[in-house]
């Protein structure tokens, strides 16, 4: 029973060559099924451009296999005999829905219209941010200059090596003054 276990397990595994050519296969349907996705979005984004601009030059854009458009009168079969009755209640009929589409006219909502919203506040947040980072880069670059200007006053020393007393009186002076400013803004 053991020789036959490992028989079996020996006959299900596959050789490492044909492992990788299965998962080279893999990768090239996946990449087929990525190209054709793109050609599918491509195409119908396409088809979108051309129903807006069949719409706006007044033209119905058709729909699935019947985009063909009536040239000159003629219907899809190609037949091109009407009749005047015919012209003039069809003429009567756009007159009417002109005039109702004059009236009521709907302006199409934004699909984007959320997502530039939200586009816009990000960068206005954006410009907050960086205005406050620059604010508060001139104020770290303040400080650093009044502590290396009170560190080279501390420093400064007599002939013998003792700390000058002008100088850690008047930085003794200074955070009194401004533990009081603190207390009185309290």
């Amino acid at each position: 029973t053991q020789q036959s276990q490992n028989q079996r397990r020996r006959n299900a595994a596959i050789s490492l060559n044909s492992f990788s050519s299965k998962k080279g296969h893999d990768r090239a349907l996946q990449e087929y099924k990525k190209r054709k996705d793109q050609k599918f979005q491509k195409n119908a984004a396409l088809l979108r451009e051309y129903q807006r601009a069949m719409k706006q030059e007044g033209y119905d854009a058709g729909k699935g296999a019947s985009r063909k458009r009536d040239r000159d009168g003629e219907d899809r079969s190609g037949n091109a005999e009407k009749s005047a009755a015919d012209d003039n209640s069809e003429e009567a009929e756009n007159h009417q829905k002109s005039v109702e589409s004059t009236r009521k006219k709907r302006h199409k909502s934004d699909p984007l219209y959320q997502a530039r919203k939200q586009a816009e506040i990000r960068k206005q947040q954006q410009l907050e941010d960086i205005s406050e980072r620059k604010g508060n880069q001139q104020n770290e670059g303040k400080k650093q200059h009044l502590r290396k200007v009170r560190a080279k006053k501390m420093m400064q020393r007599t002939k013998r090596g003792q700390p000058l007393m002008k100088n850690v009186i008047g930085d003794l002076l200074g955070k009194i003054r401004g533990d009081i400013a603190d207390e009185g803004d309290c």
